[in-house]
């Protein structure tokens, strides 16, 4: 049973805490919720897109139970690879893609089903859209590792990804879940543009466009000159440290991540 990080642990106690307290008052947690039929409600309150994430069903624990346990094995790995910050936003992004998800296809919807439309009209709430993410990350990430699905089924990391999708099917299908049927398929869309190497990919040739165009425009003189050198480190976030027999007695810098 690993450890989890700051980030993790944030999450894990912040969502037991929200759940604890909505068993108990529910009426002080459906401020939190998110309400994709109300179209104002989720522009004049935007802080729902955030706060249903860590809401949970307060009719019992199974909801809070499998959301703990599916953000603790799924996440854990994730944020040593990536770091806290990564890590943090990550979730936070797949649990705002998917209400947004949800804010924009209600509309349709509700005309579709007519009596129906009360599965996408809301209250959404809960963390499936970011476990949805986590999972299709750690299919990218632990590709060739092993999970055991429901604590038996032995699953490999690439399986996953198909598995996940499937899930997400399968709820949209039922909507028994109080995330809705179409926000955990936006936590498969950002687990698939923020973590897997097709997106990643794209993203390297893309940079390496812009610093290819950014190049053509490079002259000697801005190579050689100092001024000019000091000019571009600090448009690029580098710090530039200055070198002789006094750099010794300065004062190391404590943030060396964007030292040059």
């Amino acid at each position: 049973m690993p450890r989890p990080g700051r980030a993790l642990g944030g999450i894990l106690i912040a969502i037991s805490v929200v759940g604890v307290v909505g068993m108990l008052a529910p009426s002080i947690v459906a401020p939190f919720m998110f309400l994709p039929g109300v179209a104002f409600t989720a522009f004049t309150q935007p802080w729902r897109f955030l706060t249903s994430g860590l809401v949970t069903d307060w009719s019992g624990l199974t909801h809070l139970i499998f959301t703990l346990l599916g953000l603790y094995f799924l996440g854990g790995s994730l944020e040593r690879r990536w770091g806290e910050g990564r890590f943090l936003r990550f979730c936070l992004l797949s649990v705002v893609v998917g209400n947004l998800l949800a804010l924009a296809v209600s509309p349709l919807f509700e005309w579709i089903l007519g009596p129906q439309r009360h599965l996408f009209a809301g209250p959404l709430f809960g963390a499936l859209a970011a476990i949805s993410a986590l999972a299709v990350a750690w299919s990218f990430e632990e590709a060739d590792s092993t999970v055991r699905l429901f604590f038996l089924l032995p699953v490999r990391g690439r399986w996953l990804l198909w598995i996940t999708v499937g899930f997400c099917v399968l709820n949209a299908l039922s909507s028994g879940t109080p995330e809705g049927p179409v926000a955990p398929f936006g936590g498969v869309v950002v687990g698939v543009v923020f973590a897997s190497p097709w997106a990643r990919r794209l993203y390297l040739r893309a940079k390496l466009a812009v610093l290819r165009t950014r190049s053509k425009g490079l002259r000697v003189e801005d190579v050689l000159d100092p001024e000019a050198a000091r000019r571009r480190a600090l448009r690029e976030r580098f710090r530039v440290i200055e070198g002789g027999a006094d750099s010794g007695r300065k004062k190391p810098p404590t943030d060396k991540r964007f030292l040059n």
